[in-house]
């Protein structure tokens, strides 16, 4: 099967496309963690900053603040759960899409090779195998995202604290570094958030353009697969009007090669052109049958493999004589 230079372009294109998704999506991960890390930081200073205000209060005040510590806990257990959660159904929806493209990858493979299209049922395999293996790495970060989920939990529960009053009995001074400390760490947190909004930004720009890529792919496939079943059919034509020039002579052209008509006695017409030998037949001849209602059951052009043929339609009706 020929290639399609632009098929091939828009293909080129669609995987440049996906790569560059790809890579921008592993810097929002990057990000994200970075991100994390500096909240929780900030968390961890915003929580002492809460112990050392709530230190200088009563002991009422103190245990009131351990509460709110505990609830942070969870707070940050219910932050990792709800975005974890958001991302596991945004991922299973991708999975679920390669799962259904790969489906139909090697159904048309399938389909492919059936037809005697040896060359279309590889492309659509391997096409299929990348669907397969997009869906297995989607299906493998869901799972670690629900690991994670239910780690969080039980750190949840192992690191809620207690309320100990006397935890929060310390000195103005100590309140006033850790205000500072935690003003630090809002300030990275602000900054991270930043740079990881950007790249999420560019995610979803590259995401969009990957998709009208893989639609621009989708829309050229169909056409040029239209395009050979038009080129075969018209192949067909071609055939029988030579038949029904040479009607009266044993000797004609096909293809704008010499061909040789030869008569069977069992009302089917074979057609010998291209070969080596003058009237067409010969070493590297190409081969047509055509049927006693004029319907052409087998063709292979010259100097094509035995298994390359372009039709074969006599294992359908149990046969297989033109193997010549």
């Amino acid at each position: 099967m020929p290639r399609n230079p632009e098929l091939d372009r828009l293909k080129a294109e669609r995987q440049s496309l996906f790569e560059q998704k790809q890579a921008a999506f592993q810097r929002l991960k990057d990000l994200q963690g970075q991100t994390n890390v500096a909240y929780d930081t900030m968390q961890s200073a915003w929580d002492e900053r809460v112990r050392a205000r709530e230190r200088m209060n009563s002991e009422f005040e103190a245990r009131q603040s351990a509460y709110a510590h505990r609830d942070t806990v969870w707070s940050e257990y219910g932050r990792i759960r709800d975005h974890n959660n958001s991302r596991i159904g945004s991922l299973k929806h991708e999975a679920d899409a390669e799962h259904h493209a790969m489906q139909d990858c090697f159904e048309r493979a399938s389909n492919a090779y059936r037809c005697g299209d040896k060359a279309g049922a590889r492309y659509y395999s391997q096409e299929g195998h990348e669907h397969k293996a997009r869906r297995d790495e989607l299906n493998a970060t869901i799972s670690a995202l629900a690991r994670e989920v239910k780690q969080a939990k039980a750190n949840a529960e192992a690191s809620a604290p207690r309320v100990d009053s006397s935890a929060f009995n310390h000195a103005k001074s100590t309140f006033e570094l850790a205000k500072a400390r935690h003003k630090a760490a809002q300030d990275e947190f602000k900054r991270l958030k930043a740079l990881r909004d950007s790249a999420r930004d560019e995610f979803n720009r590259l995401q969009s353009q990957f998709k009208q890529a893989q639609a621009a792919f989708d829309r050229k496939l169909e056409e040029v697969k239209s395009e050979r079943a038009a080129k075969k059919q018209k192949t067909v034509d071609k055939v029988n009007m030579v038949l029904m020039k040479s009607n009266a002579h044993y000797l004609g052209t096909l293809f704008g090669q010499n061909a040789k008509i030869v008569p069977h006695g069992d009302g089917t017409t074979h057609v010998y052109f291209g070969g080596l030998n003058a009237a067409g037949d010969g070493m590297g001849h190409g081969h047509a049958v055509i049927d006693r209602d004029g319907n052409v059951t087998y063709l292979r052009d010259a100097w094509q493999d035995h298994d390359d043929y372009l039709i074969d339609d006599s294992r359908k009706r149990g046969t297989d004589t033109h193997r010549i």
